[in-house]
């Protein structure tokens, strides 16, 4: 493959970089200023597993009617497309840290749900804000209409990948379907 360069406001830019590697740059940028901010307030280190049990908490709290009613396990378990023993685990060490709260379902006793803790919500709390502060720090450097565009293709991009892959479709995070 021929590799070309061109100027960008006076740095020279190597094109021909594959698309994983040109995805990781913003994504370590923006993973740096996380994990800096959050060491900072005290949160403890997290594992991807962590981050991605929070992360669907919140999402799939949002998408039926807030955070108070929590998620049932199952459908978290069923949206993650992981072993319910991992989910279990990941939510005892999250519970642990007070990240997250387990309780019983007001509608059937049975049944345990899941919500962010107070320490979880600071936390996504925060997770927003810094990424805030990251994509507004991107816009100075690219400048608001390309920031802009490129989060309309990203945006495009991660609808058609989710999609395809059914992990996330009309909002809501599904199991992968084997077709």
């Amino acid at each position: 493959m021929r590799k070309t360069s061109r100027a960008t406001s006076g740095n020279s830019v190597a094109a021909g970089r594959d698309l994983r590697a040109l995805l990781h740059v913003p994504q370590h940028d923006l993973q740096a200023q996380l994990a800096s901010r959050l060491e900072r307030l005290g949160f403890p280190s997290l594992r991807a597993g962590h981050v991605q049990v929070l992360n669907a908490i919140g999402t799939l709290a949002a998408d039926s009617g807030g955070d108070a009613r929590g998620v049932r396990l199952s459908d978290l378990v069923s949206g993650l497309s992981l072993a319910k023993q991992t989910v279990g685990d990941l939510l005892d060490e999250l519970e642990g840290m007070r990240m997250v709260e387990r309780f019983p379902d007001p509608d059937h006793g049975v049944i345990k749900r899941v919500r962010l803790g107070p320490k979880g919500k600071v936390w996504a709390a925060e997770v927003k804000r810094v990424s805030a502060a990251t994509e507004a720090k991107w816009a100075t450097r690219l400048g608001s209409k390309k920031m802009r565009s490129l989060r309309a293709l990203l945006e495009e991009l991660a609808a058609t990948v989710e999609g395809t892959n059914g992990h996330r479709v009309n909002g809501r995070v599904g199991r992968q379907k084997n077709v």
